[in-house]
This record gives C-alpha cells, structure tokens and sequence, in this order.
C-alpha cells in the first residue's frame, strides 16, 4: 500500500505540517492529566501553613493568626485554581484548533490521493494493449479504480492520523507515567502488549477474507454488468429467473464473507474492551493498595498521582484502540493496493518509442504494408495469424475476408497497434508502426469498430469525437457520406438531437451509419471498417460505398466483411483461412482461382 503513496510526493511539506501538528496534540493531550493532577494538589492541600512561627504565642494571637493565613490561603488557592483552569482551557482549546487543521489537510490530502490514483489507473488501462485489457475484465477494472481506490484513500485518511498519533501517545504516556509513579507502570506493560497480540491475531486472520471479499465485489459487478448489457436478451428468452439465481448466488457469497467478517470483529472488540477497562480498574485497585501498604520503590503514593496515571492509561488505552479500529480496515485496503498495484505494475505490451519517426511522407500518406507478420497472444499456444503480407495503396479499397475466427480483426488491430506483431513488420507509409507514437499515427486513421459505441450527449459531440474542430459543414457531408444524414435532419434538434449512453435511442443500423460518420468526419489518410455494414439493408450498404469511394479517393480504405456483395467492388481482396492468407486479387479472379472465396460465395449465393 505504501508504494501508492508516491502520488502525493507533491503534498510531503503539507504531510509534514501533519505530523509535526499531529506530535503538538499529542503532547497537548498529555499536559492534561499534569495540569488535573496539579488542581487536585492545590485544593487538597494543607490549611496550616504559615502558622508554625507562633506556636508559643497566646491561644488569641494564634487564632487570629490561623484566620489570616486560613483567608490568605483560600485566596491563593482560588488564584492558582483559575490559573490551572485557564491552562487547562487553553490546552483544550489548542488540541481542539489543531484537531479542526490536521482534519482539514487530512481531508485534502487523501482527495488528491484518491484522484491521482484514479488518473493514473484510467491513464494505464487506456495504455494497456486490447489483450491485457481483457485479462483483467471491464468489471474488475471499473471496481479497483471505484471501490479499491475508495478503500485505500479512507484508510490513509483514518491511518495517518491514528497511526502517528497511537505510538507516540504510548511513547510519551509510559515516560510519563514512570516520571509520575514507576510502581503503576507495570499495568500498561501487561495490558499493552495483551492489546498487540489481540489485533495482530484479528489482522491475521481478516486478511484472506478481506481479499476474497474484493474478488466477490468483482463478481457481483460482472454479473450485474452483463445482466443490464443483456437486458433485452434475457427478457427475449424469459430467463429472468436463471439470471437473478446466478445473481443471488453471488450475492449470497458476499453476505457469507461479511457475516463471518462480523463474527470475527464482533468476538475480537468485546475482548479489546475487556483488557481496556481491566486495565483501568486495576491502576485504582493498585494505586489504593499502595496508599495504604509500603509502595515498591518505596516512594509513598498520592490519590493525585493515581488520578493523573490513570488518565494516562485512558489516554494510551483509547489510542490503541483507535489504533485497533484503524487497523480493522488495513486489510481490505491491503487487498485494494495489491488489486490497484497489479494494474498501474502491468509492463505495456504496446510502447512509444524512445525517438519516434513522425516526419510522414505526404506523397505516400495512407499506404499501409504488412511484412510476414505474425501474431500470438498472450499465453496462447497457437498464432491467431500467419505469415501475412500485402499491401493497401491510397485510392484503393482492400477488403478481408474469411470465415469467423480466421483472424480478419486482429489483423486490423495491428494496423493502429491495439496489438503489437510478435513477428514481422506493419508498415506505414514505409515506416515500422512501433517507430510511430501511438497518438500520431491514430491521427492517420478513421477506424470504425464491429460493434458500434455512441457516447452520451449529442449527435454533434459524438461526430466531433472524431474531429474537434469539425465545422457542421463537415459534419453534414459525413453524414450524407455515411447515408445518415436523412434520419439526423428529421430528429427533433437534428445535430443536437440526444444520444443516450450507448446510443441506445437509435436503431443498430443507425448507430452503426453514426460511427461511419464519425470517422468519416476526421478526414483520415487511412479508413479501416471492421464489418461495420453488417447492421445495413442492402441498398443502403451500396450507396455508402458508392459514396464512400468518391469522399475516401485518396484514402486506404480497408473492409473486413462477412458478406460476400459488400466487397465485390473492392480493388483487392484477402482471403483468410485459419489465420493465414488463401488468395488475394479481385472478385473475378479469386471466383475463377480461389476455393475458399468459392465457397463462401456459394455459401451465401
């Protein structure tokens, strides 16, 4: 856990400020019982000093006398008694004013732990490749940047203070107590270490679960994720039924864990509660014995030194347990840091390089070449792709095609390095995409993904997500391109009409014809769709890419297709079986020479 706080290297003078107020309530805290224990002195003190130097004075003059000192006294005992009280008030009031400042930073700092953490997550999880992605899953990663990130920033809040606060008010608290009465200090020496053993023992046996119940909160959020995802699905085929089971089961695991969580807490307090108090009793119980016996250092015991120890004792005692409560919570953000560290540790599959090669040649802009290229993931036996080489010129439409699983979208991915190749090369415009940063390169490409996303907000913030100064005269000839520019000028707002998240108020086509369209919008040298016609009709299908070649003339267009008439125009078209190339060349040519692509068209004929 200690590894995070690196993010607030920025905030170490604020955090010092901290510790050095945090030490000043400590000691203000301890002045206390002195200054209780000083009171008490002074009003049970003696009447009859000042009277010694007339002992053999008449019975009248004494009397007199012993009125005078008795009245002096009184005065004086009611002056020391404000000025103790006036102390007393003023430490009160100063442990109070730093208690309001250190509360205060405390709460600042542990703010920005919490945002700094979280950028920094949402800063890796954008960096990671799409394979290391799924490795961790949108349901676990969404909970260790919310949750996890939630627990360890609570705990630093609590911790800091507690864990500064609990050792020296020890520290300083046994000093004092030795300096006040040495035969009282044995209590602390018993009961303290009895309190170390209790917690560790609770520590010890809290973290497993602590850290199995965060793997749980995963769970229950990927079942819950899915379920909403999934909603029309699960009503379709009436599977409400076996949802909320396979949703109960993973709830009912989670009560399991907290319930046994209780139990051990619900045990473990009352315990601590019963060394605390033993432990306060026993000063009364010792120090009286002492008052009537021989103490052991042989130096006589007063009821103010009791009093004074035994506020010491409260004092330690009720920082340990703090100290205890504070340290209830340390396991689960352990299993939160370890949980958050696993990801901001990941070594990126997918890095800029040290000096990139950004100087693009505007002659060749667009032309995308593929060298023997191979490619494995991670921890898999088998390469998903084969010894693939060919190449896309600018004005062409190269199109991919194959059965499912054959590899056509990883081989897409590699082109904007979602993926890096395990062997081989991608180049474009001559250059090896892994000498290109990663933001660059991008810049150079409209990519349309197989499943369309629309983000909440408008129709117009969504086509600027591709451009962001996209005039609306751009944006309306990405839309006439994409063949949505019909359905847009009849929604009430048009370009500012509502886009819900997902984009669930429009239909998949029209979701689909959208994220065209905002591709389209950003003018790319290089165009990659990733069957993104599949959700069109036909006809629709044909005057999009009509239209498309005419607005992407000096473009690399490449389609990965399923349907045999959305690439039948293409310049060039790759035929994959099994990860590797079976033919490339046109419709004709692979009709007359190719038995894969035969097949496929008679498939769909």
């Amino acid at each position: 856990m200690f590894k995070l706080f690196k993010f607030l290297k920025k905030n170490i003078l604020e955090i010092v400020v901290i510790l050095v107020l945090l030490i000043a309530q400590v000691w203000l805290q301890l002045m206390l019982p002195d200054q209780m224990g000083q009171m008490n002195g002074i009003i049970a003190g003696s009447n009859n000093s000042g009277t010694g130097a007339f002992a053999n004075a008449s019975p009248f003059d004494v009397e007199y006398v012993k009125i005078f000192f008795g009245l002096f006294e009184t005065s004086y005992k009611t002056a020391e008694i404000l000025r103790n009280s006036g102390i007393m008030l003023l430490t009160a009031l100063g442990i109070f004013a730093i208690a309001i400042v250190v509360g205060l930073m405390l709460t600042n700092t542990a703010a920005i732990l919490g945002k700094r953490i979280r950028t920094a997550m949402y800063e890796k999880v954008n960096s990671l490749s799409l394979s290391q992605y799924d490795n961790f899953g949108t349901a676990s990663l969404i909970t260790r940047t919310t949750n996890d990130v939630e627990q360890v920033k609570n705990t630093y809040y609590m911790g800091l203070r507690i864990m500064v606060v609990s050792p020296l008010t020890l520290i300083i608290g046994i000093i004092r107590t030795i300096m006040v009465s040495s035969d009282l200090v044995w209590v602390l020496l018993i009961s303290v270490p009895t309190l170390i053993i209790l917690i560790v023992i609770l520590l010890l046996i809290a973290y497993p679960k602590f850290n199995r119940l965060q793997i749980i909160i995963d769970k229950i959020t990927s079942v819950f994720r899915s379920q909403l995802k999934g909603v029309r699905v699960i009503r379709a085929f009436i599977r409400q039924e076996e949802e909320t089971q396979a949703f109960l089961r993973a709830n009912d695991e989670s009560l399991k864990i907290n319930l046994r969580i209780g139990r051990l807490f619900s045990i473990g307090f009352p315990l601590i509660n019963i060394v605390f108090n033993m432990s306060y009793l026993l000063i009364y119980v010792v120090g009286f014995h002492f008052i009537g016996g021989k103490p052991i250092t042989g130096i006589a015991l007063e009821i103010s030194n009791i009093l004074v120890v035994s506020q010491y004792v409260m004092q330690i005692l009720m920082a340990f347990l703090m100290f205890a409560m504070v340290l209830i919570n340390v396991p689960r953000a352990l299993a939160s840091s370890k949980r958050i560290n696993e990801v901001l540790n990941v070594v990126n599959l997918v890095k800029d390089p040290q000096e990139p090669h950004n100087d693009f040649i505007k002659e060749k802009i667009g032309t995308i070449e593929f060298r023997n290229v191979t490619f494995t993931f991670p921890n898999a036996t088998e390469p998903t792709i084969k010894d693939i080489s060919f190449a896309c010129r600018p004005g062409t439409i190269t199109a991919i095609i194959g059965s499912t699983g054959s590899g056509k979208s990883t081989i897409i991915n590699l082109i904007p390095r979602f993926h890096d190749v395990t062997s081989g090369e991608v180049l474009v415009n001559g250059i090896d995409v892994k000498e290109i940063s990663q933001t660059v390169l991008r810049n150079q490409i409209g990519f349309i993904p197989q499943k369309p996303l629309l983000f909440s907000g408008t129709i117009k913030s969504n086509l600027r997500f591709g451009k962001e100064d996209a005039t609306e005269d751009e944006m309306v000839e990405a839309l006439k391109v994409a063949q949505a520019k019909n359905f847009v000028f009849r929604k009430e707002g048009q370009l500012e009409a509502a886009v819900a998240q997902g984009g669930n108020n429009f239909s998949g086509g029209q979701k689909q014809r959208l994220s065209i369209a905002r591709a389209l919008v950003r003018k790319a040298p290089i165009y990659i769709f990733d069957d993104a016609f599949s959700a069109l009709d036909f006809k629709t299908d044909a005057a999009l890419r009509m239209a498309l070649r005419e607005y992407a003339k000096d473009s690399s267009v490449i389609i990965v297709a399923q349907r045999v008439s959305t690439i039948t125009n293409a310049d060039s078209i790759i035929v994959l079986n099994n990860g590797e190339i079976s033919g490339i060349g046109t419709h004709d040519e692979l009709l007359k020479q190719n038995k894969v692509y035969q097949e496929i068209v008679e498939s769909q004929s």
